[in-house]
């Protein structure tokens, strides 16, 4: 190859790279939109939450993280000029709930009573997490900051409760949740929070995906906003701790009068679509339990039941076995402990 091709080479590498560089540091897509009266949903990239303006302050929910916060914060203080009042929490984990303490000059932060000891560090002396121990390059049952790799690299900070540069495995179980402003103000039931003539139900959803896991509902604006619980043409990341847990979390939201269905990730929707999502975890269980009744075993169920109803479903091609899995491991060990499952 000639000095001048390699040259050429090297530069085309060079712009390649810098240009992946610059993707990289993209700023996240934002924005805001209405969904009916004075509730709205907001955008950051991927992650959604809602606010309801009133004339006595703005009641918000999940602040999602600092950097989005304090971009709502000028947005509400500049196109609604109204402070917040209220954060309400879906639940607990860090893509939703980190951030809110930019708000804590003027808000009161609401959430499930078993949010506090969610975020609370684990006693006891665990092992190491699975795949923390892949990192654990000395062995000595400690991450140090330099073996830390990929998503605990990048959320280090967040992990390390007491900020001496070593993850504990009482910190990585704990999770990547430093940044999260405890709620002030807790319930177990229903709990109502009125402002400005108007009001947000908090209705707990169970255990389904967190056990603080909430939904929102906005009865004045006929809507309901759940992050996680809830998805819209999209099938969930996991049916933990049990496919059970998400059928009576979904049949607590359908029960509700309502119809605008916001989502934490991805798609609005209505009523309809919340029913739809909920008749796919019934379909499910059905046809898992009527394959381990025919003998069949977990791969001739995932090659059978194709679950074809929904195949337009976000995930519909990656986490249809993952559920089906789930649902057959449930369902198998409660028939070996001779008990059968309400769900």
């Amino acid at each position: 190859m000639s000095r001048t091709l390699t040259s050429l080479s090297i530069v085309a590498f060079l712009i390649a790279g810098t240009t992946a560089a610059l993707a990289q540091q993209k700023p996240p897509a934002r924005g805001i939109v209405n969904v009916t009266g004075q509730l709205y949903r907001a955008q950051n990239d991927n992650h959604y939450t809602v606010f309801l303006v009133t004339p006595e302050g703005i009641i918000m929910s999940d602040p999602i993280n600092r950097d989005f916060a304090r971009y709502l914060k000028n947005e509400f203080a500049t196109r609604f000029k109204q402070p917040v009042r209220y954060v309400l929490y879906t639940h607990k984990d860090w893509d939703h709930a980190s951030g809110g303490v930019v708000f804590a000059d003027t808000a009161t932060f609401v959430g499930h009573a078993n949010m506090r000891s969610g975020v609370a560090l684990p006693g006891g002396t665990p092992a190491l997490p699975a795949d923390a121990v892949k990192m654990d390059g000395n062995r000595n049952g400690l991450i140090e900051r330099n073996e830390a790799t990929g998503a605990t690299a990048e959320r280090f900070d967040l992990f390390d409760f007491n900020r001496d540069g070593i993850l504990t495995a009482n910190e990585l179980i704990r999770g990547p949740v430093n940044d999260v402003h405890l709620p002030t103000v807790t319930f177990r039931d229903r709990h109502t929070v009125t402002l400005g003539g108007k009001r947000v139900i908090m209705v707990p959803l169970g255990t389904a995906h967190t056990n603080d896991s909430t939904a929102l509902y906005f009865p004045d604006e006929r809507t309901v906003f759940s992050a996680d619980v809830m998805q819209i043409k999209r099938l969930p990341q996991s049916l933990a701790p049990s496919v059970g847990a998400y059928v009576n979390a979904l049949r607590t939201i359908v029960s509700l009068d309502f119809d605008h269905a916001a989502t934490g990730h991805a798609l609005m929707g209505t009523k309809k679509d919340v029913a739809q999502s909920l008749q796919y975890l019934e379909d499910l269980s059905k046809g898992v339990a009527a394959g381990i009744g025919a003998g069949r075993s977990l791969p001739e169920i995932q090659k059978t039941l194709t679950l074809d109803a929904y195949k337009g479903f976000e995930r519909w091609d990656t986490h249809r076995t993952v559920h089906i899995a789930q649902v057959y491991e449930l369902l198998m060990g409660a028939s070996r402990a001779g008990a059968t499952p309400t769900n």
